[in-house]
Order: structure tokens, then sequence, then C-alpha cells
């Protein structure tokens, strides 16, 4: 089977861009992948979908996601229309750099919607139907933003592009795996209330020590149940927490950087270094002067 490689690249106006959102007219396309996420809208008309050896027809109103390297192709198009909206995922989150899969995508950054509610059905490669209109009515804002790039667009995509992710798999629990989407997040309270204590208390030391003494658990039990039902280990989401809280910090003040590992919980400045790095991959003084940088130019 021969197919091309699409890149995001080829398509975005300006070099290293992480989105990009276009409307037009979809004419007949061979097999073809990309080194991105594409979600795409059918706005009017139909088509047949080949997508991941699956080849089913879209029409006005259905939405799906194409994975990094899913083949796929669009043939017999007939008055068909699209918003397209192609990301990276870091575009949602720095710390997802270097992702290539929206299954990980989702159970990193929503990591409230356990593993397990997606281990027999996928988000990817599946279309889902618009009923209420409210996906459209949510991408017309992407669009409008990317448009207008007004400050502060960034933070509305990464936003709105959310709400579209959680409306997707609230659809893939309820609809094709016979659960109630309801009760998902409530099936392990001890995980959920863990969740809001490590975003209330990260930055405080031995806070992993100090949850399960206080809540009676052994934390190797706590550690084993987190990694079953996130795919992470609690001391990854804390770490993840707690570098998200740095980057806020070395922007715009003068705090060191052994005085913002303090501040978010490191004791040990040389390990918030590596920490920061293994995740981001620069230093946070790197990230500071490129941070600071894109300030000065925005």
């Amino acid at each position: 089977m021969k197919f091309y490689t699409m890149e995001l690249d080829q398509l975005s106006e300006e070099k290293n861009d992480q989105v990009y959102i276009m409307p037009f007219q979809q004419s007949d396309i061979e097999l073809h992948d990309h080194n991105f996420l594409e979600l795409a809208y059918v706005t009017g008309g139909n088509a047949i979908q080949n997508l991941a050896g699956k080849k089913e027809r879209v029409k006005e109103g259905d939405y799906f996601i194409i994975d990094y390297g899913a083949v796929h192709s669009y043939q017999e198009c007939k008055n068909f229309t699209l918003i397209n909206c192609l990301f990276l995922p870091e575009a949602i989150d720095d710390v997802l750099e270097g992702c290539h899969s929206l299954e990980e995508m989702l159970r990193i950054c929503m990591i409230r919607y356990y593993r397990k509610a997606f281990e027999q059905e996928k988000t990817a490669n599946r279309i889902f139907h618009d009923k209420d209109g409210r996906v459209f009515k949510l991408l017309s804002v992407l669009q409008l933003e990317f448009s207008r790039k007004e400050f502060g667009w960034k933070e509305i995509f990464r936003s709105r592009l959310k709400e579209i992710l959680i409306l997707m798999m609230r659809s893939t629990i309820s609809e094709h795996m016979g659960l109630d989407y309801k009760k998902i997040g409530n099936e392990d309270e001890m995980i959920s209330d863990l969740i809001r204590y490590l975003h209330k208390n990260g930055n405080e030391r031995a806070v992993l020590t100090h949850y399960c003494q206080t809540h009676h658990y052994s934390l190797s039990y706590v550690s084993r149940r987190f990694r079953q039902e996130t795919g992470m280990t609690a001391l990854q989401y804390l770490h993840k927490i707690r570098i998200d809280q740095s980057c806020a910090l070395l922007v715009g003040n003068r705090l060191s950087i052994a005085e913002i590992a303090q501040a978010v919980g490191y004791e040990d400045a040389k390990y918030f270094s590596e920490i920061f790095k293994r995740m981001l991959g620069m230093t946070p003084g790197a990230y500071r002067r490129m941070a600071t940088k894109q300030l000065t130019f925005a």
C-alpha cells in the first residue's frame, strides 16, 4: 500500500506552528498520514472516508480525530466541506511535547477520566456526530481566535479544544461501552480525593506521605492504585503539577531558580532542574529566557 506523509509545516503559515485551523472544500484525496493530530468536522456534503482500513460515509455534523500515523483518504466527495483543526499535543500543554498518540495525550492531560474507561474503545479514528451543535460552536470559536490571534488566543484554544475532547470521551463511554459516564470519576473516591489533595498541597514537603498517613493508607497501595487508574504514578503526577506551577513563576518575576524550586515543593534546586529538563527538554533558565523573549515580541 502506497501513501505519503503530510507535515504540519507544509500547511501552516508560520514555521514551528503548533496549531492550524482552516475551513475548506475537500476533493478526493489519496491515502496519506500525518505527523500531527487532525480534528475534522464535516460542515456540508458527504464522502467515503477510508480510515485505518475501515471505509465509512461521513456527512454533515460528523466529526473525528485522526491520530498520528493513521492512514486515511476521502473518495466520492460530494459538496464535501470541512473545518480542519490540525494540532500538536504540546499546543494543549508543554508537558506533552514528544507525545505522538491521542490516547497517550488523553491519559496524561485528562487523568480524571481513568484509563479503564478506554480499555476496549478508543477515541481516535472514530466517527462521532454533533447532535446538538455544541462541538461546531466550540470549533467556530477556535477558528475565530486563530484567524485574529489576539492576546490570549492560545489559552482560549487550549480550553475549547479540551472541552471538545471531553465531549468525545463522554460519547465513547456512554454510547459504545454501555457505561454511565456520570459515574466515571466516582468509582474510586480515593484517587479523586488524592488528585484534589495534590493540586491543593503539591508544594508541601512529603505531601504523598502526609496524605497516606492522614488517611491510613500505605504509600505502596496508593501508588499501585493510582497507576492502575491513570497510567502514571502519583509521583509523576505530582511532578507535573509542580513543574506547571514553576513555569508560571519563571515568567514575570525575579525569583531565583532555587527560590522557585522551594516555592513549588523541591528542597534541592539541582533535583528540581533535573526533573524540569526531563519533562520539558530544557533547563528552567532556558525556559525563562525563551518565555521572556516570546513575551517581548508578542
